[in-house]
Parts: structure tokens; C-alpha cells; sequence
């Protein structure tokens, strides 16, 4: 899997299925000399945070999510980049 397309896939997910209403926060962490964007829900009543990493299978080794900061997008609305994968993934429309 090609590196450095997990910013864009989070935001697009993030979008996707619903963001903060849906109690999801993006997060990133230092694995493997890069920065690695990916989702955790936060809904209450869940025991342990559930996290969503479609790009984890870029690494020879998971990610320590523990070890993950809170962050934000850079832009409120999907970008123009995420705007073109959200597309694809919903291609069936």
C-alpha cells in the first residue's frame, strides 16, 4: 500500500460517517518515521475507544493508537482531495 494517503482517507471517512455527531475525533501518531492520521469513536458506553485505521496495512508494524494526540482538519468541509475519494467510495450513487 502506497504511504501518505491516510490524511485524506480520515477526512473522507470522518465525513462519510457523520464526524462529530458520530462521536468520531481524528488522531494522529509517529509510527515508523511518519506522521499516521487515523479516526477513534468515542461514543459513550463503549468499554475501550474504537479505532478506524483503513490505512494500517501500509506499516510492517501497528501503530501504538495509546500513544495517538487529538488533531483537526484543516479544512471544516471536506477538502478537494477528499471530496474526489468520497466520490469514488460511493461510486454506486
Amino acid at each position: 500500500m502506497k504511504r501518505g494517503n491516510c490524511y485524506v482517507t480520515c477526512e473522507a471517512l470522518y465525513h462519510l460517517l457523520g464526524g462529530k455527531k458520530a462521536f468520531l475525533k481524528p488522531m494522529t501518531v509517529r509510527h515508523e518515521g511518519d506522521v499516521h492520521w487515523f479516526l477513534v469513536s468515542l461514543r459513550q458506553g463503549d468499554l475501550l475507544p474504537v479505532y478506524i485505521d483503513p490505512t494500517a496495512k501500509q506499516f510492517k508494524t501497528p501503530p501504538n493508537y495509546t500513544k495517538a494526540r487529538g488533531r483537526g482538519f484543516l479544512t471544516k468541509k471536506p477538502s478537494k482531495r477528499a471530496r474526489k475519494l468520497m466520490k469514488q467510495m460511493l461510486w454506486q450513487e
